[in-house]
């Protein structure tokens, strides 16, 4: 059955006006970038292709993009609305936004408190968010560098399986175990601490086998999920632009507008 499309435009118009008036009352601008940029290695998703002359990405990762651009010099709060490709053809349309060149761990919080105030204005309750460390896993990570990136696919995966496949000596596969498996309000990692503590919300948790990973993520990671429906409703984390210590999160539009059937 065909999609109306009308309808359901409508209704992610809607989601997509809440959003928006709660990210300018809190002094965020409208970001409108390309659908169509010149190809980097350090843009991430997005469909490749070429003119005959040059290689090029249609609708890539928006913040891998800005990275990319490397323009930032003063503190800039930006929200955008884009559909990102894989090269598959296999769209997404995400709401994001993004604190440039802040202070860090007040824009997390910032991120944070303002994901939940979203979620509550769509009526969305039922949900958690996970907190996690990507350098919490880099002692182990930098004893096994030649399994790096399986790892970290394992972790996002939540797939130990794939871990205990590898040829890993006991005290690294202990030590994975151990990140893998915690989940609670508080760990040894006292920037977690601070920002679960600030915060003060039940629903979110420190959480260390949390991993979407993005190779721009420098420490703090984010998932949102909903057990109504056991996807993922968003993700963002920590990285940085020119430098500039920066932070985001990425809405998944077509999950949050299918909760709202």
């Amino acid at each position: 059955m065909k999609k109306d499309i009308f309808a359901e435009s409508q209704k992610l118009s809607n989601i997509v006006n809440k959003i928006r008036s709660v990210l300018i009352e809190h002094d965020f601008y409208e970001l409108f970038p390309p659908s169509i940029t010149k190809y980097s290695e350090n843009l991430i998703k997005g469909l490749k292709f070429a003119d005959g002359r040059n290689f090029y990405l249609l609708k890539p990762d928006v913040t891998s993009w800005l990275i990319d651009m490397d323009k930032v010099e003063e503190k800039e709060k930006v929200f955008y609305i884009s559909e990102v490709l894989d090269e598959n053809l296999s769209g997404v349309w995400q709401f994001g936004f993004e604190i440039l060149n802040g202070e860090e761990v007040k824009i997390e919080e910032e991120i944070l408190r303002l994901t939940i105030e979203i979620l509550s204005l769509l009526d969305i309750k039922n949900f958690f968010i996970d907190v996690s460390s990507i350098r919490s896993w880099e002692r182990i990570l930098k004893a096994v560098p030649q399994y790096r990136d399986k790892i970290l696919r394992a972790v996002e995966l939540r797939n130990f399986e794939i871990i205990e496949n590898l040829p890993l000596d006991e005290e690294v596969n202990l030590s994975i175990a151990t990140l893998f498996n915690y989940r609670g309000k508080e760990t040894n990692i006292p920037k977690l601490n601070t920002i679960i503590k600030n915060i003060n919300d039940p629903r979110i948790y420190i959480d260390l086998g949390t991993m979407k990973y993005m190779n721009y993520y420098e420490d703090v990671v984010f998932e949102i999920y909903s057990p109504d429906n056991g996807y993922l409703l968003g993700n963002g984390g920590q990285y940085k632009i020119n430098g500039k210590y920066s932070c985001g999160m990425a809405l998944n539009l077509d999950i949050i507008g299918e909760m709202m059937r």
